[in-house]
């Protein structure tokens, strides 16, 4: 018989046997949560980690930030990789698309503009590699995608990648596009950019301020809203959307009857300095009306309901037949819907600024603008009645046509091509993608062709793009800069859209243009 110590000890081996076995099986399914967690933003290597819930980094393609993106981002990957393999000898640059490319329930941007924003780059990249577009095709430009969340809260970690990729020597990272949100962690980011002497072509941007100061002087501008050195745009700021805008009150039969409805929410660039503008260049058309307050969504949130029930009855109350509206979209969207509900009993227009007219797609909004009789006036970034336009035609941007048919070349094919192309941030991505290239060509100096260039080097060229030779056929206008022009995109079309639109009508024949020596910072 065995000792009852023996068999007491045998037991306790059994049961640390099976106490490890438990252990070891735990700390499996524990590596596996693990590393599955990890996985879901694209796991090691690639450039892409999870931060609060969101997947935020850089990536060739590989990785896809929203399912909307697929198609775009597997030709970016192949482009992209396409060059990898290139054994000519050409130099090869990188140019990062930064943007929110994450989105929560509510929040500055939307899946489909997105979509288009990295349709139009892709289109960008390839007119650039394959044609001499933008100059001749060398070096190579890749182009990456970075993401810095819904919100753009996780910009921190992001912009560090990027400083650290123009630190490589074989495909530097040369230049930063996107940048389309007009907030104040837009500034912090273009802030730190510059700090590395990145150059940052803006997409979509539009807040006075958020671009390089006059004559090179890096602190101009007022106090609230200093220049940021080393920022230049392609979309139309703000000061010149309202240039636009009061070419059209000039033009009417009968002056226009103003007042201004504002969102007093702090702190967003875009409202803030859209009611600067306002004041600058319409006063005439608003004295003796007080300004319209209210506290809206800033960016992203639903607008509350009665939100505009006081100010729509304010405004009925005046002689005013034209509304200014500085405020975010949701919340034009909501005071439209507040008017079906006044005691208006007169025909308004309500004047406002966008990149494109995503408004057209809109059927609710556009059904209480016919029962209501309002007009709505957008000073925008792209006509669509540009699409039917053959190269030439009046009133429509020299390079345009060219654009569209590139884009509708790689994405043609799908249902709502040109509502995307309607909605202005296909254009304005490519146009920023295209001064970059650009930019970068021009650093071929006799010798220096077969070098990758610098990020300083295509910052310096960036402010040379004013010549007739240097001058970029882009679609938006034959735009050109210099370090008097405060980042402003000279030779940029800036066109007047009505709602209900009239396409028999045509583009305008003379649409306003960013002149030389006419924007203010």
């Amino acid at each position: 018989m065995a000792d009852p110590a023996d068999v007491g000890g045998g037991n306790r081996k059994r049961i640390l046997l099976l106490g490890g076995a438990a252990a070891l099986v735990l700390a499996v399914v524990a590596t596996a949560l693990m590393v599955g967690d990890h996985f879901t933003c694209g796991g090691p290597g690639s450039g892409v980690r999870e931060i609060q819930g969101e997947c935020v980094g850089i990536t060739d393609g590989s990785f896809e930030f929203a399912e909307e993106f697929e198609h775009v981002s597997e030709l970016i990957r192949a482009e992209n990789e396409r060059i990898d393999a290139l054994d000519d000898g050409r130099p090869i640059v990188r140019v990062a698309f930064l943007g929110t490319l994450g989105f929560e329930e509510v929040g500055p941007m939307d899946p489909t503009r997105m979509r288009g924003a990295l349709e139009g780059a892709y289109t960008a990249q390839i007119r650039a590699n394959d044609t001499r577009a933008y100059g001749d095709p060398t070096p190579q430009i890749q182009l990456v995608l970075a993401n810095m969340g819904g919100r753009q809260g996780s910009w921190g970690p992001v912009v560090q990648d990027l400083v650290a990729m123009t630190q490589d020597e074989e495909r530097p990272l040369v230049a930063v596009t996107g940048l389309g949100v007009s907030i104040e962690s837009t500034r912090d980011v273009a802030e730190e950019l510059h700090r590395h002497d990145i150059p940052m072509v803006s997409s979509a941007v539009t807040a006075d301020g958020l671009a390089h100061g006059p004559e090179g002087i890096d602190d101009a501008g007022d106090e609230e809203n200093p220049a940021l050195p080393g920022v230049i745009r392609v979309a139309p700021s703000n000061n010149e959307y309202v240039k636009a805008l009061r070419s059209h009150l000039e033009g009417l039969d009968e002056p226009a009857h103003a007042v201004i409805v504002h969102d007093q929410t702090e702190p967003d660039l875009f409202v803030s300095t859209l009611k600067s503008a306002y004041d600058e260049h319409l006063s005439a058309y608003t004295e003796g009306r007080s300004v319209q307050t209210y506290r809206g969504t800033t960016v992203g949130d639903t607008p509350p309901a009665g939100l505009f029930s006081d100010v729509s009855g304010n405004v009925c109350a005046t002689d005013a037949d034209t509304i200014l509206f500085a405020g975010r979209a949701p919340d034009l969207d909501a005071f439209l819907d507040s008017l079906r509900y006044s005691v208006c009993d007169r025909p308004m227009r309500v004047l406002f600024v966008s990149t494109g007219m995503s408004m057209l797609n809109q059927e609710e909004e556009m059904r209480i603008v016919d029962e209501q009789d309002i007009t709505l006036v957008y000073a925008t970034g792209v006509d669509p009645r540009w699409n039917d336009a053959s190269a030439g035609s009046p009133g429509v941007p020299e390079g345009y046509p060219a654009f569209r048919d590139a884009y509708l070349e790689h994405f043609g094919e799908q249902d709502d091509d040109l509502e995307r192309l309607a909605n202005g941030y296909a254009l304005v991505n490519h146009d920023a993608v295209a001064v970059a290239a650009a930019a970068i060509r021009m650093t071929n100096e006799q010798g220096s062709e077969s070098v990758a260039p610098r990020a300083e080097a295509v910052r310096d060229r960036l402010m040379l793009l004013n010549t007739r030779n240097s001058q970029v056929t882009a679609g938006g206008g034959t735009l050109s800069y210099s370090p008097e022009s405060a980042g402003e995109a000279i030779g940029r079309y800036v066109p007047i859209v009505e709602l209900p639109f009239d396409a028999d009508a045509g583009p305008e024949p003379q649409p306003h243009v960013i002149a030389a020596g006419e924007s203010t910072p």
